[in-house]
């Protein structure tokens, strides 16, 4: 498992709109060939969590919480309104604890 990777992939989905867009429109697609561009496989728990858009399995792998709180914000609204994902994102992050964030 590399946090550094889910950090890395994160930050471009947050810091690139037409990436942004690309892995919102097919997010297991996005992360397959991201991972063949980077050339550098991400464990399997890792790569269903992004293809999943699942942030609290990414927040229980060690995602950095910031990056992973501007990234669940960008790829869920305006699907899921604002204050509801607020809810369900604290609710699936506090039920994990505090992981491991180090990288």
């Amino acid at each position: 498992m590399s946090k550094y990777l889910l950090d890395k992939f994160m930050r471009l989905v947050n810091a690139d709109e037409l990436a942004e867009h690309a892995y919102v429109r097919d997010p297991a697609g996005f992360v397959a060939a991201w991972e063949e561009r980077e050339a550098q496989p991400l464990s399997a728990d890792e790569r269903d969590a992004l293809a999943r858009r699942d942030y609290g399995k990414l927040y229980a792998l060690g995602a950095h919480p910031f990056l992973l709180w501007s990234f669940t914000e960008a790829v869920w609204v305006p699907e899921v309104p604002r204050d509801e994902l607020v809810r369900d994102f604290k609710a699936r992050t506090a039920a994990v604890g505090y992981p491991d964030f180090t990288t």
